[in-house]
């Protein structure tokens, strides 16, 4: 009987080492900012921490309306990175000229055929963008400025829809990663500005 007795303390000292680690908390809680100096943000799986003073100067920022709709893919990313799920802000501190440009470079992959001649189709694509930005204040003065770059490789296939959806894809997926980058090039040039 000892040893039964010795198999359920053991049992129960898991089980209880085990649900120790657990805490119950509200999913949607608030967090008061007075008690919580930093909040946490998500970008691709990396978790970076920015001060809530931070985050407030980079809600205050508008964006121009871009020109094109890679430009668009960009600063609806950005904005989504820069006000979360809120509305532009009512009073604004700084707007944010963007000029972005793409292009895709191809590979070709050179094939022999049964009777040796050398056919050549492109196989592999990258996009290629850029974005350059001017952080302003409302009074029109520059206040920081940068640029960033990013690629992204698709598959050339035979089907021509399915290249066009991969190079579609590759297109969102660069400028999204365009506008993380964008997003923490304006969090460090804002960090160093002292005042709002």
């Amino acid at each position: 009987m000892s040893l039964f007795n010795g198999f359920i303390v053991a049992v129960f000292s898991c089980l209880f080492t085990f649900l120790s680690g657990c805490t119950i908390e509200p999913l949607y809680r608030h967090v008061s900012q007075v008690s919580t100096p930093t909040i946490s943000l998500l970008h691709g799986g990396v978790s970076e921490r920015i001060s809530t003073g931070l985050s407030e100067k980079l809600a205050a920022i508008v964006i121009e309306e871009p020109s094109d709709h890679f430009s668009q893919m960009v600063r609806n990313h950005l904005l989504f990175l820069l006000y979360g799920h809120g509305g532009k802000p009512s009073v604004p501190v700084y707007q944010l000229l963007l000029q972005t440009s793409v292009f895709t470079r191809t590979s070709v992959e050179i094939n022999s055929d049964r009777e040796g001649d050398r056919i050549g189709h492109s196989s592999v694509g990258t996009i290629v963008s850029r974005a350059a930005y001017i952080l302003k204040n409302m009074k029109n003065e520059p206040v920081a400025k940068g640029t960033g770059t990013m690629s992204a490789s698709f598959d050339r296939l035979r089907q021509e829809y399915a290249t066009v959806q991969a190079e579609k894809n590759a297109q969102k997926r660069v400028a999204e990663e365009l506008a993380e980058r964008i997003f923490m090039l304006l969090a460090k040039d804002l960090a160093k500005i002292s005042t709002f």
